[in-house]
């Protein structure tokens, strides 16, 4: 392409090169060629030096006014990232972290057979079960979806409290008619209540404050 472009035009892309460093890489990668021929363009329709100036003018005015902008931006954009992944990482640690206790203590009662805490064992058993499978299909939900992060776990929590209870009870009393059913549809209810109220308050704690 170099042999066919005059020394002036070779001379003017050199110097544009230069002044596109001001860009954020990002922006020079999506927007630079497309940058480099409009110039061309221009550059080959303006037949007199006075012409050739203006070009130059209008594109360091336009250097000086779009490049802070779209450093501002990608600032904006890593920031919001940042915050972001620490909310996530935040949120994923806080539920496993509940599911662990969860599960320890229902160890520990089921093996020193602590009675205040076999009372709860159906929850217990519940909140584990539904909060690894729950969790993941409504974090996995709102990060590949635009539906609403509530809405996700409202239907996720409620699917995933209501069809394993049903079916564990079915199942369960064909095999054993004093299988305690009861006590299991129960334990899912709160197991869907618990979970499905985390997430309510974590969807609060996030909302934006307007301000008064």
């Amino acid at each position: 392409m170099s042999k066919i472009l005059s020394k002036d035009t070779r001379w003017f892309l050199s110097i544009y090169s230069i002044l596109l460093l001001a860009y954020p890489r990002e922006f020079r990668q999506e927007y630079g060629s497309q940058m480099v021929l409009l110039l061309l363009d221009c550059q080959r329709d303006a037949r007199t030096a006075p012409a050739r100036t203006r070009i130059w003018l209008r594109t360091l005015i336009d250097l000086v006014r779009t490049a802070p902008r779209e450093h501002l931006e990608k600032i904006r954009k890593d920031n919001t990232f940042m915050r972001n992944l620490r909310t996530d990482l935040f949120a994923i640690g806080g539920c496993v972290l509940i599911i662990l206790a969860a599960l320890l203590l229902l160890n520990y009662g089921r093996s020193h057979q602590v009675s205040s805490i076999l009372v709860f064992g159906f929850a217990l058993d519940a909140i584990v079960f539904t909060g690894v499978l729950g969790n993941l299909i409504v974090f996995l939900l709102v990060k590949l979806t635009n539906l609403r992060p509530l809405r996700i776990a409202f239907w996720t929590f409620l699917i995933v409290s209501l069809v394993p209870a049903l079916a564990l009870t079915l199942i369960a009393i064909a095999v054993d008619p004093k299988f305690n059913a009861p006590n299991v549809l129960i334990g899912y209810v709160v197991s869907f209540f618990f979970w499905y109220g985390l997430h309510r308050l974590w969807a609060n704690k996030l909302k934006p404050v307007e301000p008064a």
